[in-house]
């Protein structure tokens, strides 16, 4: 990652592999080749299998695998999420043990604390895959970050970034929506912890299996300065009103708690933290039926969020704004081509990946996601 002095890559298997385990075989050692110097900690598979038996036993095979071929615990995340220009896509998380001293949290397969002096960083996953409602996942899944945050010395407050994916994100559980039952949970655990500061950065995003997973990046030390960054075009998700809140025979109905995204800087590295983003203007759905248009409003509003007005805000400095990476979730295939080319016409060859998965509105086709460094 950016802020450990180092980097995420994408990785894709070799042309020409042919099964699900050839292309993941050709990823790992493509890995293997690169973790030099700056070393993996990190690795999020997006992948999709026929059914919940499969995606079990895939993790359990490369859990495995890596274990193998690399000595350091590095936390893994597999991701239901069918890329689609291959089987798999495989994203990389380095960072430079010359500059961070990593300290693996519990068995060091789901998370792990970075130190320089006094400051910290903790970056990890939890996952629920019970079977049973989201609800209950959801609440699993907290209960597991909770864990983690009190080995560490952590609390809920330190977060500056999360990922949510839910397995079936549209879906009901009997009367439940499914989304907003992550939520109420959500909204139940954070409490009043980002009282005056703001809430991380976030996406909340779809899956074909697998539960509930969260994915987390929280930070503590007097080092770090973190501050939310709003869209004025958009209304913030955690003041929508019940009019755009799924589900309309919910018990419970509170909103989504993230920011729109998250200014955050160490030293001299800066960057903003691109919350998953749509097509959303106020709170209503733009473009309904056509994705062209939908992917065009997505990066005005992304653009919004690293405009000269925001950087004047931030900083005393001159910042000039470069976007790093990209995660871009498609809902349906056969919008694929004209969203990359909308995309592309903006950002030419940046990095980005991909992905087919259900975003969190039926209206909505493409959701758009990453990072702005600042320099």
């Amino acid at each position: 990652m950016y802020f450990l002095n180092g980097d995420r890559i994408y990785i894709k298997p070799e042309h020409g592999c042919g099964t699900l385990e050839e292309q993941i075989e050709s990823c790992l050692l493509k890995l293997l080749e690169i973790n030099s110097g700056k070393q993996i900690f990190k690795l999020n598979y997006f992948v999709d299998t026929t059914s919940q038996s499969d995606y079990l036993e895939l993790q359990e095979k490369v859990t495995k695998r890596v274990s193998e071929l690399f000595a350091a615990k590095i936390i893994q995340t597999f991701i239901a999420q069918p890329p689609l220009t291959c089987k798999i896509v495989v994203e990389a998380f380095y960072y430079d043990p010359s500059v961070w001293e990593k300290k693996p949290v519990g068995n060091g397969d789901c998370a792990a604390v970075f130190k320089n002096g006094e400051e910290q960083i903790l970056i990890g996953n939890v996952q629920s895959k019970s079977g049973a409602s989201c609800k209950t996942d959801s609440e699993l899944a907290f209960a597991d970050l909770n864990s983690i945050f009190t080995e560490s010395g952590f609390e809920i407050r330190h977060i500056i970034r999360q990922w949510n994916y839910l397995e079936n994100v549209l879906g009901f559980d009997g009367d439940e929506q499914r989304y907003q039952e992550f939520n109420n949970v959500r909204s139940e655990v954070y409490g009043t912890s980002f009282n005056g500061t703001g809430y991380p950065a976030a996406t909340g995003i779809g899956m074909n299996r697998g539960g509930v997973i969260i994915e987390f990046v929280a930070v503590k030390g007097r080092g770090f300065v973190s501050e939310a960054v709003d869209n004025p075009e958009q209304i913030s998700a955690h003041n929508y009103s019940e009019n755009v809140l799924i589900g309309d025979d919910c018990i419970l109905k509170t909103t989504p708690k993230f920011e729109r995204a998250r200014y955050f800087a160490y030293k001299d590295m800066k960057q903003i933290f691109i919350s998953g983003t749509a097509s959303i203007r106020g709170e209503n759905t733009i473009g309904v039926d056509d994705p062209a248009l939908q992917t065009e409003v997505t990066i005005e509003n992304i653009k919004n969020l690293y405009s000269g007005e925001v950087l004047k805000k931030l900083s005393d400095e001159n910042l000039e704004p470069k976007y790093g990476h990209a995660r871009v979730y498609v809902k349906n295939r056969k919008d694929f081509s004209v969203i990359r080319k909308t995309f592309k016409a903006h950002f030419a060859n940046l990095p980005v990946v991909y992905i087919i998965a259900d975003i969190c509105r039926k209206d909505l086709l493409v959701e758009i996601e990453g990072k702005v460094v600042l320099e």
